[in-house]
């Protein structure tokens, strides 16, 4: 919390101020101990608790209270401060009062808390997945019928999420002491290729093919020196040919291990852009399949959120934006759209800045409501390992995401506290409706 707190009187109170609550979150009916007011209503639900005096912070707020003259904040013998304890007054109604309160959140806990379990799920699957991406490069010359066969595996766990009754959240992953990070962008291509292939309702055969394109992308790299497919310095053009070459490669080595057409014709063709220019070929428009430019538009963002040198990678937003405002003559508008609804506007992963004056970290969306992600929200008074995590798809439309912000921009203790991760990972799972215990309905 910021050191201007202040203590003032609770008539003194109005919609702009950034206000901290000193009392347990269990007694109040707000998501957070400390924000901004809002609206009339969260000022009428803050009077309704009964207080007399409450802190607030000037440099956060939009309106201040001149002249308040600021007493001790500590709580010795000596301290002019009220107590928070001693300021609840006295109403006929606090019993059922409190109880209506706590009831709503420990429901709410609950509900933080499946999701909790849910993302430590996902996570395991994740690290199990990159175990498999990893055998690929190893494997693939002298067992190549093992690596297709855990693969397919691997693509047919990711499909499931993906049955006719079954939503797709997208999860940033916190693969904590996981250093393989070569090894997420074949994963994170192939996730994302298989999001988008589902979305434009492509079959299941079809979905499973693109995810297996997205897998194996990137195969021909393995003939290209690391200090090449490494490097962090801009290539010489001898050292940019080579590069160039990966393509091909991968067709070569995929052919020799048994790929399908579709996964070959996707390895060849992955650096191909609407405008001509990409490469190997410099193919333009009608000539460049849809599986390709599905995982051409995959394999651009997550190069983008996660460049070789980590100085350079954008924000999950600053991607989309990007992509869409500033290269949208590469690649094809149906598919960014799609990608917008799928990831969000505010993709997992991106730090965004709430109405009330909460910072978080997105960690899941919610499809088809693209500006309402799931938020890891950071509060000093919270212990970070039972941190809020805010489903805004099921708060007030008054709180909102104001704007999205980079890691740098955050203080030491946020940074920490929300661990945003150098480098942007994926897994898609389930999303089943948490109030009927039912799954959502099926968009048509």
């Amino acid at each position: 919390m910021s050191k201007d707190l202040e203590r003032i009187e609770i008539n003194q109170v109005q919609i702009g101020m950034f206000i901290k609550l000193n009392l347990s979150w269990f007694e109040h009916s707000f998501s957070m101990n400390a924000f901004k007011i809002v609206n009339q209503r969260e000022l009428d639900e803050l009077m309704a608790l009964g207080l007399t005096h409450i802190d607030y912070v000037p440099s956060k707020s939009d309106v201040t209270v001149e002249r308040v003259k600021k007493p001790e904040l500590n709580t010795s013998s000596n301290s002019a401060a009220t107590p928070l304890a001693e300021t609840v007054q006295a109403r006929s109604d606090a019993p059922s009062f409190f109880e209506d309160i706590k009831d709503a959140k420990l429901a709410r806990a609950k509900r933080m808390e499946q999701q909790k379990q849910e993302l430590a799920k996902v996570e395991a699957k994740f690290v199990n997945a990159t175990n498999v991406i990893k055998d690929i490069d190893s494997l693939i010359f002298s067992k190549p019928e093992q690596v297709l066969r855990e693969a397919g595996k691997l693509v047919d766990s990711i499909a499931e999420v993906f049955d006719e009754q079954d939503y797709t959240y997208m999860y940033l992953i916190q693969q904590t002491g996981i250093k393989e990070d070569v090894y997420f962008h074949s994963l994170n291509v192939s996730i994302l290729a298989m999001t988008l292939a589902h979305e434009m309702r492509c079959n299941p055969t079809q979905i499973r093919e693109v995810g297996l394109a997205g897998m194996f992308h990137d195969l021909g790299k393995i003939n290209i020196p690391k200090k090449i497919t490494h490097s962090r310095e801009p290539l010489n053009k001898a050292e940019q040919n080579f590069f160039e070459m990966h393509p091909l490669y991968g067709l070569d080595i995929g052919k020799k291990a048994g790929l399908s057409k579709l996964v070959l014709h996707v390895i060849d063709n992955h650096h191909e852009f609407l405008d001509g220019s990409g490469y190997p070929k410099g193919l333009k428009g009608e000539s460049i399949t849809m599986p390709v430019r599905i995982v051409s538009i995959a394999n651009v963002y997550d190069n983008l959120c996660n460049h070789i040198d980590i100085k350079h990678s954008l924000t999950p937003h600053e991607a989309i934006s990007s992509m869409y405002l500033r290269r949208s003559s590469q690649f094809d508008r149906d598919i960014m759209t799609t990608m917008v609804k799928s990831l969000g506007i505010y993709p997992p992963g991106t730090i965004v800045q709430l109405s009330n004056g909460a910072i978080g970290l997105v960690v899941s969306i919610n499809i088809g409501r693209s500006t309402r992600p799931n938020i890891l929200v950071y509060d000093a008074d919270t212990p970070k390992d039972k941190a809020i995590v805010l489903d805004l798809s099921e708060e007030s439309e008054d709180i909102y995401i104001c704007g999205s912000m980079r890691p740098s921009m955050l203080s030491g203790d946020m940074f920490d506290y929300l661990n945003p991760r150098e480098r942007i990972n994926y897994y898609a799972a389930p999303h089943k409706s948490s109030s009927t215990g039912q799954k959502d309905p099926v968009r048509k």
